[in-house]
């Protein structure tokens, strides 16, 4: 099955690393810009994607996600860049800004954790069906304008696993099982009635994908 309409090949990009990363800091929202070493991220990713023949770069309009894209679009040969609102990271809530490390100790954390898919986040956050929705949504505008054109998505690691998850089948609450790290590449091909995921989280330096 396919989880929205459209055909065509389309490449999932995570955004470039930044030191919220580092410090293991829940971005969500937060107007947070790319490291150096992000950038470098990017850099180094930029001419694998040259043969690729991308004519479209849809982006989450979040600082971290528009800077991965400008930089990809520069690389590349000046494929034009478009922001769209339904790519942008899950809205946590109360949680932004918080460590992963104090998180754990959060009640209302282990609360999610049991239910992660229908479960809000605190503050006024969303649930991954929210997210979800929103984003299958985007895809299939993004499928339509692309018109089976090569494109690259730049968004964030769960909104992605949710992509993924679908296209593999799989039940959303298990999303953490797919690995993406910033700067990591997907690809998925899309039928009409079904996709197919192409790979997984491509990077150029293999052993940085082992690590924890």
């Amino acid at each position: 099955m396919q989880p929205f309409p459209g055909r065509g090949r389309i490449y999932l990009l995570r955004h470039g690393e930044t030191e919220w990363n580092r410090e293991r800091r829940i971005m969500g929202r937060r107007p947070v810009p790319l490291s150096e070493r992000g950038r470098a991220q990017i850099l180094t990713l930029a001419p694998y994607l040259v043969p690729l023949g991308i004519e479209m770069i849809v982006t989450s309009p979040l600082e971290r996600a528009r800077a991965t894209a400008e930089l990809i679009a520069q690389q590349i040969g000046g494929v034009p860049v478009q922001a769209e609102p339904g790519l942008t990271e899950v809205d946590y809530g109360s949680w932004e800004g918080t460590t992963f490390r104090d998180l754990v100790q959060a009640p209302e954390f282990h609360a999610y954790w049991q239910e992660p898919v229908a479960t809000p986040c605190p503050g006024g956050g969303e649930s991954l069906l929210q997210v979800r929705d929103r984003v299958f949504a985007a895809m299939a505008r993004v499928a339509e304008a692309a018109a089976r054109r090569p494109a690259i998505v730049v968004s964030h690691g769960d909104p992605l696993r949710l992509i993924l998850c679908a296209c593999l089948q799989m039940d959303p609450a298990q999303l953490r099982r797919i690995r993406l790290d910033n700067g990591g590449l997907s690809a998925i091909e899309l039928t009409g009635d079904w996709a197919e995921v192409k790979f997984l989280n491509m990077r150029p330096d293999l052993d940085a994908l082992l690590q924890d």
